[in-house]
């Protein structure tokens, strides 16, 4: 009985041996699978990455053409519609404000009302034929200046 005890216990381990040696045999294939599948998902990636890569210096070149389209046509536009010249205009009608600034400064207008009044005033005392040829006779500034600035 005893060797019959010894001889289930023998084969019960020999089956654990057995059941052991192919859980390793399952294991050996899971890790070859999972492996496998580690190479294939790392092969895939690299794939995307690189298609990524061309797909992204596509749209940055098609985005560099459309830029590139967009300021001449901007240009074209500018030129069409006259805002190059609507600058220039604006340019020179700034550079036209500074100059009468500068001309109509409150000395100027101060001298030039004083001449004309001065002329209005001489105007009044004498007829008109006279106060012409005085103004050309005595050659003061005031008459012969004025005289052409009042008929204008």
């Amino acid at each position: 009985m005893l060797t019959d005890l010894l001889q289930n216990i023998y084969n019960r381990i020999a089956q654990l041996g057995v059941a052991i040696q192919g859980l390793k045999k399952s294991l050996d294939a899971l890790n070859q699978n999972i492996e496998d599948k580690i190479t294939t998902l790392t092969e895939k990636i690299s794939s995307f990455s690189g298609e990524i890569e061309i797909t992204q210096t596509n749209h940055v070149n098609v985005l560099k053409e459309i830029g590139g389209g967009f300021f001449t046509e901007l240009e074209k536009l500018q030129k069409g519609i006259g805002l190059e010249d609507m600058n220039a205009l604006i340019t020179n009608l700034e550079n036209f404000s500074a100059i009468a600034e500068e001309v109509l400064n409150q000395e100027t207008v101060n001298l030039l009302l004083s001449e004309a009044i001065e002329s209005v005033k001489n105007l009044k005392g004498q007829p008109t034929v006279q106060g012409e040829e005085k103004s050309e006779g005595t050659g003061e500034g005031t008459g012969e200046g004025t005289g052409e600035e009042t008929g204008a």
